[in-house]
């Protein structure tokens, strides 16, 4: 699935601790290369040491063989019952264009095919990215419709946003697609 040499790892407690330098230091050059169009926030070791539900089943990592460094990360948790969402996707900016991020993805979606606990995955991708929307809805995913947020957001207590039909926008005026799979 992956090229030589690099290998997808679960990132339980054990590696989120074992890898957690490199978690950092890649979150930092993504957060310093992307700004608020990665995130509204530079996460720190509290965010990725933080004891969620659901997260250490279904939060994963790229490792390089040779150097034993982590190049790429995806963090999901169970925000709600039976409920996954993405947090984070990062991949290391020296390795664009290689389909990490989709690779990781992929990995997650099929872990989650196969947990019975969990029957929605979701995530909040930025409607101008061009690659990974259409990779989502090729896999099955819908985008959220203005009802879907609304309760979603309710549910999670969020209020910062401006929902729109198909679309919410962000404190920084950031558009983004609330996608949801479900079983």
């Amino acid at each position: 699935m992956l090229d030589k040499g690099l290998s997808i790892i679960k990132l339980d407690k054990n590696n989120m601790q074992l890898y957690l330098s490199d978690l950092l230091e890649l979150e930092h050059l993504v957060y310093l290369k992307r700004g608020h169009l990665y995130s509204t926030e530079e996460w720190g070791e509290t965010h990725f040491l933080s004891e969620l539900p659901g997260k250490y089943d279904t939060s994963f990592g790229v490792v390089k063989e040779d150097m034993d460094k982590l190049i790429a990360f995806s963090i999901s948790s169970e925000p709600l019952p039976g409920v996954i969402h993405v947090h984070r996707v990062a991949v290391h900016p020296k390795h664009p264009g290689e389909n990490i991020g989709r690779k990781l993805m992929l990995q997650l979606f099929q872990e989650w095919n196969n947990m019975p606990q969990y029957n929605t995955l979701t995530g909040i991708i930025r409607t101008d990215h061009k690659l990974s929307l259409p990779f989502v809805k090729k896999l099955g995913a819908q985008v959220a419709d203005k009802s879907y947020m609304t309760h979603h957001f309710k549910q999670l207590g969020r209020t910062d946003m401006q929902i729109f039909d198909d679309h919410f926008k962000d404190s920084y005026g950031i558009s983004y697609a609330l996608i949801h799979f479900d079983k």
